[in-house]
This record gives C-alpha cells, sequence and structure tokens, in this order.
C-alpha cells in the first residue's frame, strides 16, 4: 500500500501529508501535555485514515472518540449501551479477524472496562494474531499509553511484542501520551516518527530530548501554541512545526446529536458478531445469528470514577451538634429553632499543579502546587479542616490579555496607558479596549492627573503568588452524597495562570471531593465539617 496521502496540517501556509504506508505501518508517537491538542490531533488522524479508507483499532481510556460516529463508520465496542458490541463479551479474535480482513475501523472504548489493562492485553494478543495471519496493514493506537506501557511497572507483554515484531507483519503502533517522562523508554525508542507538542515539565522534556540535536530545539516545546506539533523521523524528511488541521467531527466527548447507524460491512460485522457461534480465523466461517446488534443511539454522558473524602464524623454525631448549635427565636426566651433538613454534601476541590520557569539567565523549572475550592476558585487548605484563602476568584472569567492587564493595574496600584503598554508590551489599543471591559465588568475606574487618564483597580483584588507547594496524595475512589458541581475548569484557569507568570503552564488538575454536612434552620442553615466536626463560616 504506497496508499493515499494523510493531511495533517500546515506548515508555513502550506499543506502538510504523511503516506499512509509509513503511518499505518510504522511506529509513531504523539506526545503532548495537557491542553496542547494531542486528543484534537489524534482524532484528526482518525478522520483522515476513515476519508481514505485505512483500518485501524483506537484504544480509547476515556470514551471521547465515539463521537467519529457523527460522520464516519466506525465499530465502536465497549460497554456504552449505545455501543456496537459489549466490549466484554465480544470475541477479540473474530473482531480483529473480520477488521483487519474487512479494512474496518474499531473505536475500542475502555473508559469502563473494570480491568482496563487485561482487556487491552487481549486485544493486542488477538490483533497481533490476526495480523501472523492475514499480513494487511493495520493501525493499532493506544491512547494514554503509559498506562500501558510505564516506566516503572510491567509494560504490556503483547504491546511490548507489537512495537519490536509487528512491522513485519503488517501492524502499525501509535502511542499518545502525555506524560512521555511516565512512557516506557524501551518501546518510546521504537517509535521512528513523533508529534511532540508543548511540554513544559523538565522530566517530559528530558524524556523527548533522544529526538532533538540540540537543547535550544528542545527548548521551544514549551512556547508552543494548542494544535502547534513537531514532525520529526520517517514522516518527513525534515524536522516541520504544522499547524494540526480542524476536526470535522465533536471533539472531547462532546454528546453528538445524533449518531448514524451503522452500515454496510460495519453493520454485517456487529450483526455477526452480536450473536455469531465458534471461532473465525479466515472471517469467512458461517455464523448463527442469535440477536441483532444494538442500535446505535446518542451518548448519556456519564461521570467519571469519583475521588471522595469520606467522613470522619458520622451522620448521627453531626446531628447532635447541629442540635446543640441551635438558637432560640429570640435572644434569651422562646422556642429554639426547628431542625428542618440534615445532610451529608460533597464539595468539589481541584488540586492544581503549575510548572513555571524561574531565573534570569539560567532559567530552571520550578512548581507550585495548592487546592482550589471547585465552586469559585478560592484557596482551601485542608490540613486541619476546611479553610477559605483569597485565590483565584477575583481573575476567573478573563482572558489572558484581560487577566494580564488587570494584574499588571493591581501590581502597579495605579497607571496610565502608556505605562500599561511597557509592563505588558501590548499595543494602546488593545490596552483601551480591555481597559473599557474591565470598566464595565466594574473592576478598573480612572482618575484625571493633568490631561491624561490613570487607571486604578475600583476594589482590592487579589493576585495569587506562585512558589508555595503543598504535599497532597488523591483520596481513594468512592460514592458521592449530594454532589456540588465543579464548575472550575482547566480552560478557564489556565488563561489566568498565564498572566500571572507567561512561562507557566498547567500540568495537574484533579478535582476531589470534600464531606460537609448541612443543617438547614427555618432562616439560616449551619454548616459542619465532615471530617473535624468544626462549623465552617
Amino acid at each position: 500500500m504506497e496508499g493515499p496521502l494523510i493531511l495533517l496540517g500546515r506548515s508555513k501556509g502550506e499543506e502538510f501529508r504523511v503516506k499512509a504506508q509509513t503511518l499505518v505501518t510504522g511506529r509513531t508517537a504523539v506526545i503532548g501535555q495537557s491542553g496542547s491538542g494531542k486528543s484534537w490531533t489524534i482524532g484528526v488522524i482518525c478522520e483522515q485514515l476513515c476519508k481514505a479508507g485505512v483500518g485501524f483499532c483506537i484504544v480509547d481510556t476515556e470514551g471521547e472518540y465515539f463521537s467519529l460516529k457523527e460522520k464516519f463508520q466506525l465499530l465502536w465496542v465497549g460497554k456504552d449501551p449505545a455501543a456496537d458490541l459489549d466490549a466484554d463479551d465480544v470475541d477479540l479474535h473474530q473482531l480483529t479477524t473480520m477488521a483487519v480482513k474487512e479494512n474496518v475501523p474499531i473505536i475500542f472504548d475502555t473508559s469502563e472496562i473494570l480491568d482496563e489493562r487485561k482487556r487491552v492485553s487481549e486485544l493486542c494478543h488477538a490483533l497481533y494474531t490476526a495480523e501472523s495471519e492475514l499480513r494487511t496493514p493495520y493501525l493499532l493506537i493506544i491512547e494514554e499509553a503509559d498506562k500501558f506501557a510505564p516506566q516503572r511497572g510491567k509494560p504490556l507483554l503483547e504491546l511490548w511484542e507489537i512495537s519490536r515484531r509487528g512491522r513485519k507483519r503488517g501492524l502499525g503502533l501509535l502511542l499518545a501520551t502525555q506524560r512521555p517522562a511516565f512512557l516506557s523508554k524501551d518501546i518510546l525508542s521504537q517509535c521512528d516518527s513523533q508529534l511532540i507538542g508543548k511540554l513544559t515539565v523538565e522530566a517530559d522534556l528530558a524524556a523527548v530530548s533522544l529526538f532533538f540535536t540540540s537543547r535550544k530545539e528542545l527548548e521551544k516545546l514549551p512556547r508552543l501554541k494548542p494544535g502547534e506539533f513537531f514532525v520529526l523521523g520517517n514522516l518527513t524528511d525534515r524536522k516541520l512545526k504544522i499547524k494540526v488541521i480542524e476536526r470535522e467531527t465533536t471533539h472531547k466527548g462532546f454528546t453528538p446529536q445524533l449518531l448514524p447507524k451503522p452500515v454496510g460491512k460495519v453493520s454485517e460485522i456487529a450483526e455477526r458478531l452480536s450473536g455469531a457461534t465458534g471461532v473465525i480465523r479466515e472471517g469467512v466461517a458461517k455464523t448463527e445469528k442469535i440477536s441483532k446488534p444494538r442500535l446505535v443511539e446518542p451518548k448519556v454522558e456519564r461521570p467519571k470514577e469519583w475521588y471522595v473524602l469520606q467522613p470522619r464524623l458520622d451522620k448521627q454525631s453531626a446531628m447532635r451538634l447541629a442540635e446543640m448549635k441551635k438558637k432560640k427565636r429570640f435572644l434569651l426566651f422562646g422556642p429554639k429553632e426547628v431542625l428542618t433538613s440534615f445532610e451529608l454534601e460533597h464539595r468539589p476541590l481541584v488540586f492544581v499543579e503549575i510548572k513555571y520557569a524561574k531565573g534570569l539567565l539560567r532559567k530552571s523549572w520550578k512548581t507550585t502546587s495548592f487546592i482550589l475550592d471547585g465552586r469559585d476558585g478560592a484557596a482551601i487548605d485542608i490540613k486541619k479542616g476546611f479553610k477559605r484563602k483569597r485565590g483565584f476568584e477575583d481573575l476567573l472569567g478573563l482572558d489572558e490579555t484581560k487577566a494580564r492587564v488587570l494584574i499588571e493595574l493591581v501590581r502597579a496600584k495605579e497607571a496610565s496607558i502608556p505605562e500599561l503598554e511597557e509592563k505588558t508590551g501590548f499595543s494602546s489599543s488593545t490596552i483601551r479596549k480591555v481597559i473599557r471591559e474591565l470598566q464595565e465588568r466594574k473592576l478598573v475606574t480612572y482618575k484625571r492627573v493633568g490631561r491624561a487618564n490613570v487607571y486604578v483597580p475600583l476594589k482590592e483584588i487579589h493576585v495569587p503568588k506562585l512558589g508555595q507547594q503543598i504535599k497532597f496524595t488523591l483520596p481513594p475512589k468512592g460514592e458521592l452524597s449530594n454532589p456540588l458541581e465543579c464548575q472550575l475548569k482547566e480552560d478557564v484557569l489556565r488563561p489566568v495562570i498565564k498572566a500571572i507568570e507567561p512561562t507557566a503552564d498547567l500540568t495537574r488538575f484533579e478535582v476531589f471531593y470534600y464531606p460537609v454536612y448541612i443543617a438547614r434552620f427555618p432562616k439560616r442553615k449551619l454548616e459542619i465539617d465532615g471530617i473535624t466536626g468544626m462549623v465552617l463560616h
């Protein structure tokens, strides 16, 4: 298969295409931290392979690639009720043999499989066996590859075998990871082609250094924008920086309005596998249909598993504490308040880790971390109970430009347009526009000094300082009681962090939940810390 050319992006205004043969039978690594556009790029690759009629199987660990079915015919194998086939029940040898022989793309959704590593190991074995018999070019794509081939721990033996010997059988491998430092160096070194996006963590930069000829080249990675990737190795005759093209289907697993039903050979394979008996090695054995495959309907989003701190204070003890806190209707006399309801509530908190460069001449990477309230971005200290401090709440909702201007204004206490130009590097027209918008939000006002306007913050705005670091381990996963929605999102926090420190980037964003008992009285509510039993104010 010399095959078609696959359009991936553009470099300096020119289209960048790669040979399907090179991509599908080679060893490729797609690397980029959260927010770099890694998953977007994998989605583009899948779309382009579908358009070119090239077969592949993507191991989807987060359940976000089913939206490819909005436009393309793929076989979705997973635990979701809308999937074409059940990932636990399907015969993987039949599935892979048929898919390779019929050139059918597969989404192997492992997001709800209990023993994910075991099932992926079985898939790799089945695919390797099918390719050993059929010798037809086919591509295996592994998302979050460091889960299955960790640097510390045992990589799946089948994946290791594919990385070394799959090429002769026509079985290609594409590994995607946010953390190359966590991916087996033995397997990573087998990748003869790379797409490398933004990385800021020193350990990750060190892990990809083998693909670059100098430290100077490596230092370009932290400055890449989302969707920008360096292409190296067999995919190109020279190192290029590309901007990945737009996706044609919905990104990141947002629920599509409608997913078309499988048709043609995809429908035929789904029907045969849903009720087939016997093992099909050549993809032509007779089968007995027992039931029709499930029709594909719009996917219902399910919450991910929750990391949750369980209360140390039991409900009865918390209720007794609430009863002790009842007030009299009047100061010195009258009946006490009536407790109208009492419940356990779990509040969303976010553990945030940030990497940033420090030093004037010789820069080094520093780490800062903290816990934020998932509702408003306030800083939370949970060492001795649930305690709120000022955090990012004054800056959330601003884009990077607005936040940068406001932060410089807060730091200077007052400044004119020329002074803000000098501090931010923005043009005067940009600053004037931003100032108008900040005035509309009632964050900035001005005073006249001579003939010029001098701008000042309208209220005391808190700008968090980077540098602190906390020791934190995510709690075990468990059940939640009345969870509040986590309104703080990565794409809301990231521009504010960049405004505070341009070299900074978000490297961890982990949501977990804290228990709080809520006692409600007719005119007030009492909040009791589920860990310490203290009344929250």
